[in-house]
């Protein structure tokens, strides 16, 4: 019987901590932080969790926060967190403004930020950037938001960094998603900047046909230019191929006078046959050249002439 007892005790002793060791375990889901907190005393560590499976212990679970980068918007859309912001401008013209922003829990203070409004931070977030972005638009004046947009959206997120940090968050970023002024005020800003860009294309017309003009006169200057080089170059052939004739035709001179001088040698001829030799040379190469001579004419050659 006793045995039975303590077998009995045995058993429950290791059902306890079977449920214990079951009971005990919780996750960090993956990219999120997890805060381990107790659901009796109600008391947070301080550590904050990486993703993974840990062993807690009875009565204490985590609470996850998103550790990626997360959206916050006011605008008509249905995703949308909030509605638009409506104010008014600087000189008093209703304004209904399309704004997104992104957060990110620092993490290290994630516990404060657990303390200060348990889960429900991000319908802080929503309320301290209302009031952020409210104050900023109204301090601007209409005329602003179609010329100055992105200075007007430096300054809101600025303002809103400063805000969200004493939330234990960082403002990554801000956009202006849509501008709503009064229709009337907004077609008289539509006709202004057709305007300005009437006169900005003019000017680039202008600019245009300047360039043009400056191309033509380039042009017309290279054409001139390339005029004169040609005419150079041909005046500069033709005196290279005079030249080259005059010289060829000296040479040939030369040649033609050593190659007579020489043939006047070989045949012992004196001046006066050798000219006789070049008469009847020069006959001989026409082509249709006759000779004439008188019947009663008697042409004496001397054949044995030394």
């Amino acid at each position: 019987m006793q045995q039975q007892i303590i077998l009995g005790s045995i058993v429950c002793f290791a059902a306890f901590l079977l449920i214990i060791l079951i009971i005990g375990w919780d996750v960090v889901e993956i990219t999120n932080w997890g805060l381990k907190c107790n659901s009796i005393s109600k008391q947070c560590d301080k550590q904050i969790y990486a993703p993974g499976r840990y062993l807690v212990g009875p009565f204490n679970s985590f609470f996850n926060f998103p550790g990626s980068q997360q959206s916050i918007e006011f605008s008509d859309d249905k995703r949308a967190q909030s509605q638009p912001l409506k104010t008014r401008t600087a000189e008093g013209l209703t304004l209904s403004l399309h704004v997104s922003f992104q957060y990110q829990l620092i993490k290290n203070e994630i516990a404060q930020l657990y303390a200060m409004g348990g889960l429900n931070y991000e319908a802080t977030f929503i309320r301290m950037a209302r009031d952020t972005i409210l104050q900023a638009a109204g301090r601007f004046e209409a005329p602003r938001y179609w010329t100055n947009r992105r200075n007007i959206t430096e300054v809101m997120q600025k303002q809103l960094e400063e805000e969200l940090k004493k939330a234990h968050a960082n403002c990554v970023s801000l956009q202006i998603l849509d501008i709503e002024l009064p229709d009337q005020y907004e077609d008289s800003i539509v006709q202004t900047q057709i305007e300005v860009q009437k006169k900005t294309m003019k000017q680039f017309e202008q600019k245009a046909q300047m360039i043009l003009n400056d191309i033509l006169v380039m042009r017309a200057e290279n054409d001139q230019e390339i005029f004169a080089i040609h005419a150079q170059a041909q005046a500069d052939a033709f005196t290279i191929t005079q030249a080259a004739q005059a010289t060829a035709n000296k040479l040939l001179l030369e040649a033609e006078t050593k190659g007579y001088e020489l043939i006047q040698k070989n045949l012992e001829l004196s001046q006066e046959e050798f000219n006789q030799y070049l008469y009847w040379i020069s006959i001989l190469k026409q082509k249709k050249a006759k000779l004439v001579f008188n019947p009663n004419t008697v042409l004496t050659f001397n054949m044995n002439h030394n």
